[in-house]
């Protein structure tokens, strides 16, 4: 069992004068799955007491949002809850945000973001009159989300191009050392985020568990390490499991940031995997 004594750091995220930890639990894997809810409340649960409390799903991880609900209602204050709308028009866009704050048994999000933008197409939608855009602010304005954000896998210039049109309070996009060498984030998306003031949250650190399967590896420590040593406020990871969670949370607690040197070393490793490892799904 991981120590629960071990002290997480956090971090400002961005402008919107709350503190998360540096690992947060993201909404996919075992949250994701049907038929699970015994082994997700217990998942979350264990979050929780770990020091977890940025909690991360979406309108599509319908599985995802209702174990959260049932698991956090009781500590709703307590944590940041987070979720998406893949909606790009507005009447779209509200009727999932309903669905989402019943899931969840929350009258209000801390974040509500934008799911995946990857086109400059999506982009002319979202923004057009009658897109997403406007239920995004009006909701935020009527207090049902308390901060708005924008996510994106596949294109730093779609994202970017979202910044650089909306106050977003903050943005979550791949933070990996294969990332480098494939379609660059950190290079493109987070040095203009910073500008900004914005909360920046990383997720694909395993590449959804792939890494595990390079054998030069022993352990995904540093894959972590790498991500959490970025101008990053959190990383999301997605478990199948509470040891899953207790490694990370181990991992997480005892974090010191990369030397630069060791970095490139990482992403010049990763370099011939960069194609295979970040076009996955996406």
């Amino acid at each position: 069992m991981t120590d629960t004594t071990l002290t997480m750091e956090r971090r400002e995220l961005g402008r919107t004068g709350r503190t998360v930890g540096i690992l947060g639990l993201g909404g996919n894997r075992l949250l994701a799955t049907p038929g699970k809810q015994s082994e997700a409340h217990a998942l979350i649960e264990a979050a929780v007491e770990m020091g977890v409390n940025y909690f991360d799903t979406a309108r599509v991880y319908v599985e995802s949002e209702r174990y959260l609900g049932r698991a956090l209602r009781h500590r709703r204050p307590d944590v940041f809850l987070a979720s998406k709308t893949h909606a790009r028009r507005r009447d779209d866009a509200r009727v999932h945000l309903d669905m989402t704050l019943r899931r969840l048994e929350t009258d209000y999000l801390d974040l509500w973001q934008l799911h995946d933008v990857r086109t400059h197409e999506e982009v002319d939608a979202i923004f057009a009159p009658g897109g997403a855009i406007e239920v995004l602010a009006e909701e935020k304005a009527r207090g049902r989300v308390l901060h708005l954000g924008v996510t994106g896998h596949r294109a730093p210039d779609v994202i970017r191009r979202c910044i650089e049109s909306f106050e977003f309070d903050t943005v979550q996009i791949p933070v990996n050392p294969a990332e480098y060498y494939y379609r660059s984030f950190i290079d493109s998306v987070i040095p203009a985020a910073r500008a900004r003031g914005m909360g920046i949250i990383g997720m694909y650190a395993y590449w959804g568990g792939r890494v595990r399967h390079l054998p030069e590896f022993e352990t995904v420590e540093p894959f972590l390490r790498f991500s959490l040593s970025q101008d990053v406020s959190s990383v999301l990871v997605g478990c199948d499991g509470i040891a899953q969670l207790e490694a990370n949370v181990e991992y997480a607690s005892r974090f010191e940031p990369m030397p630069a040197a060791e970095q490139r070393a990482m992403t010049t490793h990763m370099a011939p995997y960069a194609n295979s490892l970040m076009y996955y799904k996406f």
